[in-house]
């Protein structure tokens, strides 16, 4: 996108008095492999978060992503035959994920140093906050905060969360994203796949579980790593609320919270029964209700 059109929406976004921006490189067009910048555009995030910050100052608060298993450009086969894959040396790598046809796919050690350096620019830029890439498999994610730490990144972080609705979407996402899968994890998809209620039920349990596992890790002194999640609801607000609603251990002293949560649960339930309802009524008047022939569209025709 060139600098014109980020302005136009910049400006609009300060006239309704928007005050955060999520300053992303975004992905290649439809059909297209490889992502371009176009002419007169942006090389990368970096270049964005530079220019709003050159621009409009502090007006606005700068979010970032960052990538806990690498972005998918630097998640690589590992061919090397020097690798030990069970002491993970000679080299090593990260976000070790073993694929389907039993081959391993990481990150090197060079491109890990390069993905964490260009997360610090962009936080040295001007960057306030960091949401993360969704991911399923939390000791890969509570080691990736730590490494940011120990690289002098002190932003925030808001770890993405994508809640399990069904496998056709969740092998799509975690396909296009390379998301390392632990393999307790890929199994009872596998055997629930044809069940998506089980496996529904199912995934609101794994994440609510993952995320208090990481809500409630630590660093060596005993702090909190992470101050809240942040969920990529993909416009799918019942499995979204039900988590939220799971993961509100540690809202107890906020009331008013705990209550809005409990209200907006409940209206979800009600909405999703009220949708079963009127598809049940909507199967029963197609079986019920008088034939074309009977309502005069049609004319019987006894033989041809």
């Amino acid at each position: 996108m060139p600098s014109e059109k980020v302005d136009i929406a910049l400006e609009q976004a300060k006239k309704m008095g928007f005050k955060n921006i999520l300053a992303l490189r975004g992905d290649p067009p439809e059909g297209q492999k490889q992502w371009k910048a176009i002419k007169g555009g942006f090389e990368c995030a970096l270049d964005l978060v530079k220019y709003i910050r050159k621009n409009y100052g502090d007006y606005f608060g700068i979010t970032v992503s960052g990538y806990p298993e690498g972005h998918p450009v630097v998640r690589k086969k590992i061919t090397d035959d020097k690798w030990d894959i069970n002491k993970n040396e000679n080299p090593k790598y990260y976000a070790i994920n073993k694929l389907d046809d039993g081959s391993y796919e990481g990150v090197s050690e060079s491109d890990w140093k390069n993905e964490l350096e260009y997360l610090k620019k962009k936080i040295d830029a001007g960057a306030e906050v960091i949401i993360t890439q969704l991911f399923y498999d939390s000791k890969l994610f509570i080691d990736w905060v730590k490494d940011v730490r120990a690289y002098g990144i002190k932003a925030p972080i808001l770890p993405g969360i994508m809640p399990i609705r069904n496998y056709g979407s969740f092998s799509r996402m975690t396909g296009f994203c390379k998301t390392v899968i632990p393999a307790s994890l890929k199994e009872r998809l596998i055997e629930l796949k044809d069940d998506t209620a089980k496996l529904y039920e199912f995934g609101l349990n794994y994440l609510y579980s993952m995320c208090m596992e990481i809500l409630n890790a630590t660093d060596s002194n005993g702090n909190k790593l992470l101050p809240g999640l942040h969920l990529y609801t993909m416009n799918t607000e019942k499995c979204t609320i039900e988590l939220v609603a799971k993961c509100k251990i540690g809202f107890e002293d906020n009331k008013e919270l705990e209550e809005t949560i409990n209200k907006e649960l409940q209206r979800v339930i009600i909405e999703e029964q009220e949708k079963q309802k009127k598809k049940e009524l909507e199967k029963i008047e197609l079986i019920t209700k008088n034939s074309p022939i009977d309502r005069g569209e049609f004319k019987a025709v006894n033989s041809f």
